[in-house]
């Protein structure tokens, strides 16, 4: 499916293809009640919508996140994006001597600016290790393009070790930083009007790094065309009170993008629990 998809995305323009995805969005949204649920959630108490208004929103999130999926697959196909902003300030900033990580998260499609020339240096990034055997060829053929390397999640936690000779040697980390798992630190943030949860490793991995931190954001804008967000995060306080405050100072900016492209926000895990 993932080979056809492939042969599909590399003939067929991305107006058509997203078309013919459009066609089951309406069954996917009655079939997937889980899926539904938080995202009408979402919308209702979190951005505070309506009801029906909610509920247009919920398609109109799960369309996005059918391009996400396309566009992924077209870029495998050979297909070009291009990036309307990306940010000079932010390369300049990690072309400097020192140590910098990129704090990604679920919103628009961050992987598409691996495929880029987004920073001078090599970039480790942190990714999830059970995707199809297909897609991480694919991904590692393109991310070398943009001098980006695939660091899995590992049980036996050698990720991190990686991580941390990266930063040591001077190339650029990038993790997302807005999804906790089971075994995870975590610290409390104001998020959307209410104490969350974020995990605390990354914000704990670039102080003890002395590492300097941007939360960075890929949205679309239209069919072939994204816009790059970025801010440098500063921390303010010592100790425990400074990785709370780099956290918050990633949430505030992840809260932002999320308002102004609440139909690009992905992440439906239940922050506030």
């Amino acid at each position: 499916m993932h080979g056809a998809l492939i042969v599909l995305t590399h003939y067929l323009p991305l107006s058509l293809m997203y078309g013919l995805m459009a066609l089951s969005i309406p069954v996917y949204v009655a079939i997937d009640s889980r899926g539904r649920r938080a995202s009408y959630a979402f919308f209702r108490r979190r951005m505070r919508y309506g009801r029906f208004r909610s509920f247009l929103h919920v398609f109109r999130n799960m369309y996005n996140m059918g391009k996400v999926v396309i566009d992924r697959f077209a870029a495998y196909a050979g297909k070009q994006f291009r990036m309307e902003e990306n940010p000079r300030w932010l390369q300049d900033a990690l072309s400097q001597e020192g140590r910098h990580m990129l704090f990604s998260s679920h919103v628009g499609n961050f992987e598409l600016s691996g495929y880029m020339d987004l920073s001078p240096k090599p970039i480790k990034a942190l990714v999830y290790a059970g995707e199809n055997e297909l897609i991480m060829q694919h991904r590692s053929r393109l991310f070398s393009n943009g001098r980006v390397q695939m660091v899995p999640i590992r049980e036996d936690m050698s990720h991190l070790f990686i991580l941390n000779d990266a930063l040591q040697n001077g190339d650029v980390v990038s993790l997302a930083a807005d999804r906790i798992f089971d075994s995870s630190k975590t610290v409390r943030c104001r998020f959307f009007g209410e104490e969350a949860s974020f995990p605390a490793g990354p914000f704990t991995m670039a102080l003890k790094k002395e590492a300097r931190a941007y939360a960075i954001f890929v949205v679309k804008e239209s069919v072939k065309s994204f816009r790059i967000l970025a801010q440098e995060l500063k921390a303010d306080g010592e100790d425990t009170a400074k990785i709370r405050s780099l956290a918050q100072a990633y949430a505030s900016a992840l809260e932002k993008v999320a308002r102004k492209y609440p139909d690009q926000w992905f992440n439906f895990y239940d922050f506030w629990a």
